[in-house]
């Protein structure tokens, strides 16, 4: 294979782009002040990972707001600067203008609790300079209105929270570009130790202090529980409220009351003091038993909350499966390639759980295979079925997982999957040519040849895997040869054969490679009396099978089609043959492990 017409430069792809995003909230009905923030972040983008983006912020925010009184809508603006890398990778598929929406999560924190506002910005068609450099990405929006109530009286913060961008690239005749990078959804993280507090309102009114009560949960239920046994679980009763809540009576009633009995030590709390209500369950016959749990407090608004009970009395222990999640749903998949999902299995039973069979069901059952460690599941234990599928032919897959076990009332349980194979539709592709130089240290003999040569590139843009042809330019070398008691210097004429196709991937910034090379030696010489003599060597003269080179980006680097990057690897040397008399006495300083390489891969125009 030989690439041809690499392309003038790479880039960093993905476009590490438009966070415009930051947004900030509020405005009562006071005068509002202007006011603006610019904070970091870090996109995860296809190929080439994580990139800086610096988002600027402006708004125009009220310093008070009255309770009572919703935040008006109004206008954002926020300005990216997305940086050179990030251009010249969206300059690389031709494109020519950036576009799409950024929504942010910002924080609205009062006194009593914290509110979410989601504000959603338009990024309108901006064009991509040609030039190199930052450029600037704008975005506006509209920040939603927000009820304050009297427990958001006091000093409230806006701080800018999480983001996320949905962006499309597309070229001069204004179609998207190529994916990966035409269309791109991702998740940006704010950078720890920034200030990201946009506004501070202070919130006025007439504060009233009121009890407010908050339970842990809204039922109690007890399961299986054996005749004549006792479960007991706790309730936990909390003021939430700015004045003391008094608790005036805690009472179960209900069909099943006599069943079940409750003690607690709750009578009066202040704010933020909470209480327990131990509720216990002891069935004396066979059957599901319900009741319901109230308690009465002074809360004004909700005076009297109710609780169900629930529990089931069993005559003997019984088991009683419990499957997770209730349905699977494997997505679509790229034929020839899989997709996997573990289904769990549970015995929330007193007594071990049979299982006897597990099995695939249905029209589509051939697509899919299931394992499984499930035989015997102790009370209260759990195992695990693996769900595969691949795609061998487009279209959709559906069927059902069945389970059968030694649960009486539930003793089969059907879990519906489906998937959905699809075939890739001209698959984007990018072809590269990257200059290279370095060294390799040969460990036998200590000696270094240096490196240099090209790499021609033809890289898949959606999976991110790459074919390429390595040429590698003769080079030469100096050594020693220990022979007996003294070292001899020797030097050596070494050339490179690719043997087949380099083969790798370029995923979020990480590069694998692996290339096939014969490393032959034309010509070995040692200086006797200072002249050089040739002692091996010849055309025939090379490795007896291909160099396997294993090559990564270095750690902590981060590897762009844009600007190249560092790799390196650890690589064994097999023996030479066809050398001549000394064939053997050149494997001793030519060849063995531990050899090293490190190459600086540079875009070639």
């Amino acid at each position: 294979m030989k690439l041809r017409n690499p392309v003038r430069r790479a880039s960093t792809l993905g476009s590490a782009v438009a966070a415009a995003a930051l947004m900030a909230t509020g405005s009562g009905a006071a005068h509002a002040e202007p006011v603006s923030l610019e904070l970091a972040f870090e996109c995860p983008f296809p190929l080439i990972g994580a990139q800086p983006i610096r988002a600027q912020i402006s708004a125009n925010i009220p310093e008070t707001a009255s309770a009572g009184q919703p935040l008006p809508q109004y206008q954002v603006d926020a300005i990216t600067v997305v940086n050179d890398d990030a251009r010249t990778g969206l300059k690389l598929v031709n494109s020519e203008t950036l576009e799409g929406t950024a929504t942010s999560i910002n924080n609205i924190v009062t006194p009593n609790r914290t509110l979410q506002q989601i504000v959603n910005l338009d990024i309108p068609a901006t064009p991509i300079p040609a030039t190199s450099g930052e450029f600037n990405v704008p975005a506006s929006g509209t920040a939603p209105e927000i009820l304050l109530t009297n427990d958001d009286i006091g000093q409230a913060e806006i701080r800018v929270g999480a983001l996320s961008l949905d962006l499309i690239a597309r070229t001069a005749s204004g179609d998207i570009a190529p994916a990966p990078i035409g269309e791109i959804t991702t998740d940006c993280t704010q950078l720890p130790g920034q200030n990201n507090l946009l506004q501070t309102i202070t919130v006025t009114g007439e504060a009233v202090e009121t009890p407010r009560i908050t339970l842990d949960a809204e039922q109690l239920d007890f399961g299986n529980v054996q005749a004549g046994l006792v479960s007991s679980q706790s309730l936990i009763v909390r003021n939430t409220g700015s004045a003391a809540l008094g608790i005036n009576g805690v009472s179960i009633t209900g069909p099943d009351s006599t069943l079940y009995t409750q003690t607690n030590d709750c009578s009066s709390l202040a704010p933020q003091a909470s209480c327990a209500v131990d509720v216990s369950f002891a069935p004396s016959t066979d059957g599901n038993r319900i009741a319901t749990l109230t308690i009465e407090s002074t809360d004004a608004e909700t005076p009297t909350v109710d609780v169900a009970l629930k529990g089931r009395g069993v005559l003997a222990p019984v088991a009683e499966i419990s499957v997770n999640p209730l349905s699977v749903e494997l997505g679509r998949v790229l034929l020839g390639e899989s997709a996997t999902a573990a289904i769990a299995v549970a015995n929330n039973g007193n007594a071990a759980l049979q299982i006897d069979s597990i099995a695939l069901e249905g029209t589509g059952s051939a697509d899919f295979t299931q394992t499984s460690d499930c035989t015997t599941v102790a009370a209260g234990n759990s195992c695990s079925v693996q769900l595969g599928f691949t795609a061998a032919s487009v279209g959709i897959s559906n069927a059902e997982l069945v389970i059968r076990s030694s649960d009486t009332e539930n003793p089969v349980v059907r879990v519906p999957v489906s998937a959905e194979a699809y075939e890739q539709q001209g698959t984007p592709t990018l072809e590269l040519l990257l200059g290279l130089e370095g060294s390799t240290l040969i460990k036998a003999t200590n000696g270094t040849l240096p490196l240099t040569g090209s790499i021609a590139t033809l890289l898949d843009l959606a999976s991110g895997t790459f074919e390429a042809d390595l040429a590698v330019e003769p080079t030469a070398g100096n050594f020693y040869i220990k022979l007996l008691f003294s070292k001899i210097h020797a030097s050596a004429n070494v050339e490179f054969e690719q043997a087949e196709v380099t083969t790798g991937a370029l995923v979020d910034g990480k590069l694998t490679a692996n290339s096939h090379l014969y490393v032959k030696v034309p010509k070995v010489a040692i200086k006797l009396f200072g002249l050089p003599v040739k002692v091996g060597g010849g055309a025939e003269c090379q490795t007896s099978q291909p160099v396997n080179i294993q090559l990564a980006s270095v750690q902590g680097s981060r590897f762009s089609p844009a600007t190249g990057g560092t790799v390196s690897g650890v690589y064994e040397l097999p023996a030479l043959e066809n050398c001549g008399l000394l064939t053997g006495l050149l494997n001793q300083f030519m060849t063995g492990p531990g050899n090293t390489i490190e190459l600086e891969l540079t875009p070639q125009n």
